[in-house]
């Protein structure tokens, strides 16, 4: 059936037209789907694009209506323009449990956005959404999430605020792509919150969007700056993280049994008082080929912080990441453990800060794995507390350049090279200590003679 059988249908059966029409209606139908051969098949299969502009020719003038009328399948697209709620304290759009596709027309580049005027949630999914409920290309910008009475009490709780931006909750696990996430707040999930009062996990994949400066209460409790992970296991992969802050978990909090995957991140610049941009507290999360660059705590784990009170039954692992210029106002300048030992493997540790275990703090029976790993040129002591050495590991005042031999970054090691080694012979932990061992001795004055010349 055609878009305009299809309208003319739900016209006849919302009481417009006469049991005559409907009559011929259905016998059309049946000729063509006889003749197709495939009837179910066939209506299955239809798809349509709905069009929604707010100032402009389309189908609809609010997002929320084009959900509304689209059925599983349909493709739902956003013309530019700025999309509010219909009214203050709820939210812009409830995906109702469809599979479809929601995406801005231009994408990025473009955008539709999703404003909440800091009085409503930009977006809820709660109808057992999958991976077939997409949301692609959108600014959400200044939502705000509205009270949900979590305990059943009926009273107002100063907590009870779960994900400005987006909350996914009743195991919706829908697609989310190519979205910047501005300038969200909740008490729970600053841009979003993922997880329910029943404990029911969602697991939305979250690929190519950027959260930027949104909060979650910092000054008062409030956790998971950009994200929320309640006994949830997203995939997140190709996505930035930069400026977003909260009490605990200044970008990403993992609690209770939280799992997720995340993908090529970044982290930048984030802040928390524990964990400057991710907390694990008795959650697993697995990071490959992540990037951690200044990010802050007032407190413990300017990177990471990584907790398991119940007995270190949940590992982190952190595989080919790299924590760069991270600080600590107390311990962990890039990551700090208690109660738990992540794996750590091919990572590298260089120009962290804090005032114990500039690289990594671990203790309460913490005792990290790690293997092959560079840690260098953070502020002293780099590591505090045991770990297990794995192999292939180095720990070195300075790390290793392109240029060996190169003191001075000038591209060239030549006499100015060998002034400054010289100057620095017998000291300790100096540029001037290229092999790593702490000592300026022969071993770095025969590195320099090797490496005379122009770099590269």
């Amino acid at each position: 059936m055609d878009k305009s059988g299809i309208h003319r249908f739900r016209s006849l059966v919302w009481g417009t037209g006469g049991l005559s029409d409907i009559l011929d209606l259905m016998i059309n139908f049946s000729l063509r789907t006889v003749l197709l051969g495939f009837p179910f098949l066939a209506a299955i299969g239809h798809a349509d694009v709905i069009t929604v502009d707010d100032d402009g020719p389309a189908d609809f003038d609010t997002i929320q209506a084009a959900i509304a009328a689209a059925i599983d399948g349909d493709e739902v697209v956003v013309s530019a323009g700025t999309y509010f709620a219909s009214a203050s304290g709820g939210h812009v759009i409830d995906t109702l449990g469809k599979a479809i596709v929601v995406r801005s027309l231009h994408g990025p580049a473009n955008p539709a956005i999703i404003n909440g005027g800091s009085t409503s949630r930009g977006i809820i999914c709660r109808s057992g959404e999958d991976e077939r409920t997409v949301i692609d290309g959108f600014v959400i910008q200044s939502c705000s999430a509205t009270w949900y009475d979590w305990n059943g009490n009926g009273a107002v709780e100063s907590w009870e605020y779960f994900g400005g931006g987006m909350w996914c909750r009743d195991g919706s696990d829908p697609t989310l792509r190519n979205c910047l996430f501005l300038l969200n707040r909740a008490e729970y999930g600053g841009a979003i919150y993922n997880g329910d009062e029943n404990g029911v996990s969602s697991d939305p994949n979250i690929t190519n969007c950027t959260f930027l400066l949104n909060q979650s209460a910092p000054a008062t409790g409030g956790v998971g700056g950009a994200i929320y992970n309640f006994s949830s296991s997203p995939d997140i992969s190709e996505s930035l993280f930069e400026r977003n802050s909260a009490y605990s978990g200044g970008a990403i909090l993992n609690w209770d049994g939280s799992d997720p995957r995340i993908d090529n991140c970044e982290f930048i610049d984030n802040s928390a008082r524990n964990g400057g941009a991710m907390y694990n507290d008795s959650s697993q999360p697995r990071l490959v080929d992540c990037v951690f660059e200044d990010n802050t705590a007032s407190n413990d784990g300017g990177g990471v912080f990584n907790a398991d009170p119940g007995g270190s039954q949940n590992i982190p692992v952190f595989e080919r990441c790299e924590f760069t210029g991270n600080s600590a106002s107390v311990e962990g300048g890039a990551m700090t453990n208690f109660s738990v030992s992540p794996e750590i493997v091919e990572c590298v540790f260089r120009e962290n800060d804090a005032s114990t275990g500039s690289a990594i703090m671990s203790w309460n029976s913490s005792e990290p794995r790690i293997l092959d790993t560079l840690i260098c040129a953070n502020a002293s002591p780099q590591v505090s507390g045991p770990y297990d050495d794995l192999g292939g590991n180095t720990i070195a005042s300075n790390c290793p350049t392109d240029c060996v031999g190169d003191i001075n970054d000038d591209e060239l090691v030549d006499g100015a090279d060998l002034n400054a080694l010289l100057g620095d012979w017998g000291q300790f932990g100096t540029a001037s200590d290229l092999d790593g061992n702490g000592l300026i001795d022969g071993e770095d004055l025969l590195i320099i003679l090797g490496a005379w010349g122009s770099c590269g």
